[in-house]
C-alpha cells in the first residue's frame, strides 16, 4: 500500500518538511562593521551611547554568523553593517546572500532589524546558481522614486503573477528597534487557493538562493551636517534571518501541525524515476485536533503563531489556572511543580516581594530585609514590615539581651535598664550631657526649683486645640478646666501647649511632667494619655498611665536632651483641668524666697578649650563651629581667618580686615592682589586696573595682569580694545577714548577677528561688496541698501548689470542706489540695453538710430531693434514703409489697396497710380476684365476677339455719345474741384487754402469743388480716427488692469472714497501713502483719458457727412454755396476733433509722468510707447 495511506487505506498528508531553510547557513554579506574597527552609536535611550565594533574580537564582533544563530529576545545577536560615516548609504547598497543549497518552496521570509527598518530594501531569488535575480518584492517609503513601482499596486486575476509588488507598510523609521519585515510569497497572488493547479506559483515560490538587497537607511535627516557622532549612529542591523519552507518534492507522509482543514494532494510515484508527481483530481482533508494539553476543549487558528512557530493552533478558555497558545503555562503570579498537576496562586506577599510571580516551587522573590516563602517574615535585626520591607532594630546593644521583636521592634532589656530601645538606666548617677563636649561635671547650686503650671483657673491660659490636618481649634473654657470637642468620633483632638511649655527646656530633663484630669464620674476619665514633643526635626511619643508620676521614652539620652533644647508645641489628647511642668531657675530670680529647693539635677559642665557656657554648649572667642551652622553638638575649632580678623563662633565666617575677603580671609577683595595667606597686614594692595578691577599676579615673573576689564577692553593693563571693539583707553595717540564696539552696520562675519581698525574703527573686512568707513554703501560696481539691517550681508548689494553697448561710460558704472545705468542717447532700460521707442540699431559708443517710419505707410512709430523695419500697413512695404507693394496701389493711411487686375485682360498685374490696370488689346475697363465695344470674350481662348461686321453701327452710335462725353469733360476742366486742401506744416498748425479758378463769380459763375474727392477724404479720416482710438481705449484697459494688480500687490484701493480708512481697514497694515497715491492718481488719470476717448469714438460714429450731386447744370451755383458751407462745418468738425486728440494726448502725457516714477515694468512701457505711437500716427493721418 502506498506509504501516504494508512493500514485501513484512509489518506494521510504527504508533505515535505517544513522548517527554517535559513537556520545556521552561511549568509554572504558585501559589508560588516569593524573592518577596520569603528566606533558606532544608537539611537535609543535617553542619550546616545556608543559602543565597538571589532570584526577580529569574539566579544564585539557583529558577523553574518548572527544573522540566523540561535539567541534569546532578551540576549540578542545581530549581524551590523558599517556606519554612514564609512559610506554605507544610497546609491550604495549592502547585499545578503543566501545559499540554500538545493530548491525550496519559500513560503516566508523574515527579517528582524536590530535598529530601525531600512528607507529601502528588495528581497529577490533564482532557482539556480546560473539563473538571474527575480525580484521577489520590494520595501520602501519612496516606492515609485526608488523602484519605478507603485506603492498601492495589487495583482488582478488573470494578470502575471510573478510580478514582485512594492509596498511602504514597513518603511517608516519607527520603532528605532526591533522592527519585523515579514513577506509571504503567496499573499495578494489570485491563484493561492489554488495552488496546486496553478504552475505559474509553484515556479514562483521556488528558490534555490534569495538575495537581501539594503538599498537605502532610514534617518531623521540629521546627516545633513555631517557629524561624526550622527552618522556613527546610521547603520544596518539585523538580529534574526529566517525562512520557511520545505524542499522541493513530495516528501514523505508527515503529521501535519496545521490546525483546521488543510487541503492537499497525496503524491505517489510514477515509477520512472523522475520523481514524485501529484495524482490528478484526488483531495485530502484532514482535521488536526487541539494541543491544549488537555486543559481546553476549543482552539482557533492563528497565522501569525503559524508563521513563526510553525504551529497555527490557539487555544482559548485555558482551565486549571493556565495560560499560552498550547495552554501549556500558569497563568502569571500562579506555579506548578509538575505539567501535569493544576497552577496555584503564589499568593506572594505584597509588601514584602519584589515580585508576585513565585518560582516553580512556589518560592517569592523577597526585598532584602525580608524572607520566608511568602516574604511575610522579617530578617532577624529587623521588624515591622511595611511597604517599604522591615525597618532596622533599633535596641541598645549595651542594655539589651538579643535582637528586638519582629512585630513591634520590641527589645529585651537588661537588668535596671527600661524603655523600647532599651537605653534608659532609672538607677545611679546621671552621665554628664555637656553636649559631648566634657566628661567633668557637677550640680549647679546657682538653680531651684522651679513648676511651669496652668490651672485654667481665669482662662485658657494660652492652650489651644488641634486636629488631624493640624487644623488649629479653640479650646471652651470652664473654670478650672478646659474642653476640646473633635469634629467627629474619629477625629483625634490634641491639646497645644503655650509658649511657657516651649523653647529651652533643657533644665527640666528627668523631671516630672503631670496633667490632670476632671470628670462626673470616674469612668469617664482617661485611661492613656499620649504625649508628643517635638522639636529640632524630631518628634518623641510617650503614652501616659493614669496614677502614673511621669512616662517619658526617649530613644536615648543625647536625642531626648536635643529635644528638650528646642522644645516644639507640647500635645496631649481629652480633657484637661491642669498642667505641671518641673524645671529649674537660676537663684538670682528667687532672692526673696529662701525655702525654694535646690535642683541638683540641672549641671555645670567644666568646658574644654574652645568651649564655654554651662553646658559647653557654646564656641569659645577664636573659635567656630567645625560644620557652620551644626549646633551645640558640634566640636569648636580655632578660627581660620589667616590673621586677618575674627570669626563668627556658630558659622565660621571671617569678619575680615586689611582689604581681603573670603570665609576665611584667604584671598584679597576684588580690585587687590596678594597672597592673603601670609597673615601680615599688608597682604593685599590695590590693582592698577581701570575702576580698580580685579588683577593677578603671575607667580613666576611677578607681573600683574588685569583680569575683569571693562567691557571692549583688553590687556594686561586692559590698555587694549579687545576685537570688536576700537579707541584709545591710555590716550597713546591723543586724548583717551574709552573702547566702543565696531559699528559695521552688519555687513561683517560676526565670528570674524579683526573686522575693525582697533583704534580708529574703520571697518576692514566688510562683506556683502559693501564698503566705507562703516561699511555703510556698496561698492563701485554694485548698488543696493547697504544699512538695510534686516537683511543679510549677501541680500543688500548687487552688482551693476549694465549692457556694454548702451552704456555711457564703464559698464559697472550705475546708480549706487537703483542700480540704474548711464544710457546713450536714444537707450532705455535699466541696464541700458534697449533703444528708446522709435529707434533702433543699438550700436556701442553710438547709441540708437531713429526709425524713420513712413507715418502714412506704418501702423506704429516703432520699427525691429535690429533691423529697423518698420511694421507696414496692409499692402505697404519697404524698411520705412514708404511704397506699396507689387499688386497695390493707393499709398495712404489705411494701406495700399490691391489692384486685382484680371489676369485674363491685363498686361501686367501691377496697376497705375490711379488704380487702373494695363489692358491687353481687346479688353477696357479699371481691371481689365470687360471687353472693347464691338469685341466678346471667346470661351474657348478667353480672349476678347472683334464683332461681326454687324455690330459697326452700334459702334458708330457710340463714338457719337463719347465724344458728347469729352465735350462735357472739358467743360468740367475749366473748373477747380479742390476748394480747399488741408496739409500739415512742421509746427503742427493746420491751414486752409482755397485755389481760385479761372472763373470770376462776376462772370456769373461759381466756384466749383471736387464733392465727391472732399467727401471720400473727409469720410476716411473720420474712420482712421475711429480705429485709433479704438485702439487707444485698448491699450487705456490693459493699463487699468495692471494697476488692479499692482493695487492687489501692494493693499491699495484705486479708488479714492475707497482710500479713506474705514472701520473693515482699521485691522489691515497699512501701505506707503505715496505708493497709494500715485496709483490712484495713474488709475484716476488712465479712466480719464478712456472716458474722452469713448466720447470722441461716440462722436465720430455719430457724425454725418452728407453729400449732395447737383442734378443739372442750372444747380451748379447752389451747389457750390453748399460745398462752401459743408467745406465750413468740415473744417469746424477737424477743429473739434483736434482739440480731442490734443486733450487725450495730455491726458496721456499725465498718465505716463505718474507711472514712470511708479513702474519700472517693461510691460507699462510698452503700452506707453503703443499709446504714443499711435498718438503720433493718428497726428500725421
Amino acid at each position: 500500500m502506498d506509504s501516504c495511506y494508512d493500514e485501513q487505506g484512509t489518506p494521510s498528508v504527504c508533505m515535505p518538511k517544513f522548517e527554517n531553510a535559513a537556520f545556521n547557513r552561511s549568509v554572504a554579506v558585501s559589508n560588516v562593521c569593524g573592518v577596520p574597527p569603528e566606533d558606532y552609536c544608537m539611537q535609543t535611550g535617553s542619550t546616545r551611547s556608543c559602543r565597538h565594533c571589532d570584526a577580529s574580537d569574539l566579544d564585539a564582533n557583529h558577523n553574518a554568523t548572527y544573522l540566523n544563530d540561535f539567541h534569546s529576545d532578551e540576549e540578542p545577536s545581530w549581524w551590523q553593517s558599517q556606519s554612514m560615516f564609512y559610506g554605507v548609504q544610497y546609491p550604495n547598497s549592502v547585499n545578503l546572500t543566501l545559499h540554500l543549497g538545493k530548491a525550496y518552496e519559500i513560503t516566508y521570509v523574515r527579517l528582524k532589524f536590530y535598529t530601525s527598518r531600512p528607507e529601502s530594501f528588495a528581497i529577490y531569488k533564482r532557482t539556480n546558481e546560473t539563473a538571474p535575480w527575480q525580484p521577489y518584492q520590494y520595501y520602501s517609503a519612496s516606492c515609485q522614486k526608488t523602484y519605478k513601482r507603485d506603492p498601492k499596486g495589487f495583482i488582478r486575476p488573470g494578470d502575471e503573477e510573478r510580478t514582485a509588488l512594492c509596498t511602504d507598510e514597513f518603511s517608516d523609521i519607527s520603532p528605532l528597534t526591533g522592527g519585523n519585515v515579514a513577506f509571504s510569497t503567496l499573499e495578494g497572488r489570485p491563484s493561492a487557493y489554488n495552488f496546486d493547479q496553478s504552475p505559474v506559483l509553484q515556479e514562483w515560490v521556488t528558490a534555490t538562493d534569495l538575495l537581501i538587497s539594503l538599498n537605502r537607511l532610514n534617518t531623521f535627516g540629521d546627516e545633513f551636517f555631517k557629524d561624526g557622532k550622527v552618522l556613527r549612529s546610521y547603520f544596518y542591523a539585523i538580529s534574526d534571518f529566517s525562512v520557511g519552507g520545505s524542499k522541493v518534492g513530495w516528501g514523505v507522509c508527515v503529521s501535519t501541525t496545521l490546525l483546521g482543514l488543510i487541503a492537499n494532494t497525496a503524491p505517489r510515484s510514477t515509477g520512472t524515476g523522475r520523481g514524485l508527481v501529484p495524482p490528478q483530481n484526488r483531495l485530502i482533508i484532514v482535521l488536526v485536533k487541539c494541543n491544549c494539553s488537555g486543559r481546553a476543549d476549543e482552539c482557533v487558528f492563528d497565522a501569525e503563531l503559524y508563521r513563526s512557530t510553525g504551529s497555527g493552533g490557539r487555544c482559548i478558555g485555558c482551565r486549571d489556572d493556565t495560560a499560552g497558545p498550547h495552554c501549556e503555562r500558569c497563568r502569571e503570579n500562579f506555579y506548578r511543580t509538575s505539567p501535569k498537576l493544576p497552577c496555584h496562586n503564589c499568593s506572594c506577599n505584597t509588601m514584602g516581594s519584589a515580585s508576585l510571580q513565585c518560582n516553580e516551587d512556589g518560592v517569592c522573590p523577597c526585598k532584602p530585609t525580608v524572607t520566608g516563602a511568602k516574604c511575610d517574615v522579617c530578617t532577624p535585626g529587623f521588624h515591622s514590615l511595611g511597604p517599604g520591607g522591615c525597618r532596622l532594630c533599633e535596641c541598645d546593644e549595651r542594655g539589651s539581651v538579643g535582637v528586638c521583636s519582629a512585630g513591634d521592634g520590641g527589645c529585651g532589656c537588661k537588668f535596671n535598664v527600661e524603655g523600647h530601645a532599651c537605653d534608659s538606666n532609672p538607677h545611679g548617677c546621671q552621665t554628664c550631657f555637656c553636649f559631648g563636649h566634657s566628661l567633668a561635671c557637677s550640680s549647679s547650686n546657682q538653680h531651684v526649683a522651679f513648676n511651669i503650671t496652668s490651672s485654667f483657673l481665669e482662662d485658657t491660659d494660652g492652650w489651644l486645640g488641634e486636629f488631624s490636618g493640624h487644623h488649629e481649634a479653640s479650646l471652651i473654657w470652664k473654670e478650672g478646666e478646659v474642653y476640646l470637642l473633635p469634629y467627629s468620633d474619629e477625629d483625634v483632638g490634641y491639646y497645644k501647649a503655650p509658649a511657657k511649655f516651649l523653647g529651652n527646656q533643657l533644665l527640666s530633663y528627668g523631671q516630672h511632667l503631670t496633667l490632670s484630669f476632671t470628670a462626673e464620674s470616674h469612668e469617664l476619665l482617661p485611661k492613656i494619655v499620649t504625649v508628643v514633643l517635638e522639636g529640632s526635626g524630631l518628634s518623641v511619643s510617650g503614652d501616659m498611665y493614669a496614677d502614673s508620676e511621669t512616662s517619658h521614652t526617649p530613644r536615648n539620652i543625647f536625642t531626648l536632651r536635643l529635644t528638650l533644647s528646642s522644645l516644639a508645641p507640647l500635645t496631649d489628647t481629652s480633657q484637661l483641668s491642669g498642667v505641671t511642668l518641673m524645671s529649674a531657675t537660676p537663684t538670682e530670680s528667687f532672692t526673696n524666697i529662701p525655702l525654694t529647693p535646690p535642683a541638683p539635677w540641672v549641671e555645670v559642665c567644666a568646658c574644654p578649650l574652645g568651649f564655654m557656657g554651662q553646658f559647653c554648649e557654646l564656641c569659645a572667642p577664636g573659635f567656630t563651629r567645625d560644620s557652620p551652622n551644626d549646633g551645640p553638638y558640634s566640636p569648636c575649632v580655632p578660627c581660620d581667618c589667616n590673621q586677618h580678623g575674627m570669626c563668627h563662633p556658630e558659622t565660621g565666617v571671617c569678619d575680615c580686615t586689611d582689604f581681603t575677603t573670603g570665609p576665611s580671609c584667604e584671598r584679597c577683595q576684588d580690585g587687590y592682589y596678594g597672597n592673603a595667606l601670609t597673615g601680615s597686614p599688608g597682604d593685599c594692595l590695590p590693582c592698577p586696573c581701570p575702576d580698580r578691577t580685579t588683577c593677578a599676579q603671575v607667580p613666576e615673573t611677578g607681573e600683574l595682569v588685569c583680569t575683569n576689564c571693562p567691557v571692549g577692553q583688553r590687556g594686561t593693563r586692559c590698555e587694549l580694545c579687545e576685537d570688536g571693539f576700537y579707541g584709545d583707553p591710555l590716550g597713546w595717540r591723543g586724548e583717551a577714548r574709552p573702547c566702543v564696539r565696531c559699528d559695521c552696520n552688519e555687513n561683517t562675519d560676526p565670528n570674524a577677528v579683526g573686522v575693525c581698525d582697533p583704534m580708529t574703527g574703520r571697518c576692514l573686512k566688510c562683506l556683502g561688496n559693501t564698503s566705507g568707513e562703516q561699511c555703510e554703501k556698496c561698492q563701485s560696481g554694485y548698488y543696493g541698501n547697504a544699512l538695510d539691517r534686516s537683511l543679510k550681508p549677501s541680500q543688500k548689494c548687487f552688482p551693476c548689470v549694465c549692457n556694454p553697448a548702451g552704456t555711457l561710460g564703464a559698464i559697472n558704472d550705475c546708480d549706487p542706489r537703483t542700480g540704474r545705468c548711464l544710457c546713450l542717447r536714444h537707450v532705455t532700460g535699466r541696464d541700458c540695453g534697449r533703444c528708446e521707442f522709435g529707434y533702433y540699431n543699438l550700436q556701442p559708443g553710438l547709441g540708437c538710430d531713429s526709425c524713420n517710419c513712413n507715418p502714412v505707410g506704418s501702423s506704429s512709430s516703432m520699427c525691429h531693434s535690429i533691423t529697423g523695419q518698420c511694421t507696414c500697413r496692409t499692402g505697404i512695404e519697404g524698411k520705412m514703409c514708404d511704397v506699396c507693394q507689387t499688386g497695390f496701389f493707393g499709398f495712404s493711411s489705411r494701406g495700399c489697396r490691391a489692384c486685382n487686375c484680371d489676369p485674363m485682360g491685363s498686361v501686367s498685374m501691377q496697376c497705375h497710380v490711379n488704380g487702373t490696370c494695363p489692358c491687353r488689346q481687346g479688353f477696357i475697363g479699371y481691371k481689365c476684365d470687360k471687353c472693347e465695344l464691338n469685341h466678346y470674350q471667346n470661351p474657348l481662348t478667353y480672349q476678347c476677339e472683334e464683332c461681326p461686321v454687324c455690330y459697326s453701327l452700334v459702334r458708330e452710335q457710340v463714338k457719337q455719345l463719347k465724344s458728347q462725353m469729352h465735350s462735357l469733360e472739358r467743360l468740367l476742366s475749366n473748373y477747380d474741384c479742390r476748394s480747399f486742401r488741408v496739409y500739415v506744416r512742421p509746427n503742427n498748425v493746420r491751414q486752409h487754402h482755397r485755389l481760385e479758378n479761372h472763373m470770376h463769380r462776376d462772370q456769373g459763375e461759381d466756384y466749383l469743388p471736387n464733392a465727391l474727392e472732399d467727401f471720400l477724404a473727409i469720410q476716411e479720416a473720420r474712420e482712421a480716427f475711429i480705429h485709433q482710438f479704438t485702439q487707444l481705449e485698448t491699450s487705456a484697459q490693459a493699463l487699468q488692469l495692471q494697476l488692479h494688480i499692482l493695487a492687489s500687490i501692494t493693499n491699495c484701493s484705486l479708488l479714492e472714497e475707497e482710500r479713506s480708512p474705514s472701520s473693515e481697514d482699521a485691522n489691515r497694515t497699512p501701505r506707503a501713502p505715496d505708493e497709494c497715491r500715485a496709483l490712484g492718481d495713474a488709475f484716476a488719470a488712465i479712466t480719464e483719458t478712456k472716458a474722452r476717448l469713448q466720447k470722441m469714438t461716440s462722436g465720430l460714429n455719430s457724425l454725418v457727412i452728407p453729400f449732395i450731386i447737383p442734378k443739372g447744370p442750372t444747380a451748379w451755383n447752389a451747389f457750390v454755396n453748399e460745398s462752401e458751407a459743408l467745406a465750413k462745418s468740415h473744417k469746424e468738425m477737424a477743429a473739434h476733433i483736434e482739440q480731442l486728440a490734443q486733450e487725450a494726448l495730455k491726458a496721456s502725457n499725465k498718465t505716463y509722468s505718474v507711472l514712470l516714477d511708479l513702474l519700472e515694468d517693461n510691460t507699462t512701457e510698452r503700452h506707453l510707447q503703443v499709446l504714443t505711437g499711435r498718438w503720433v500716427t493718428m497726428r500725421a493721418g
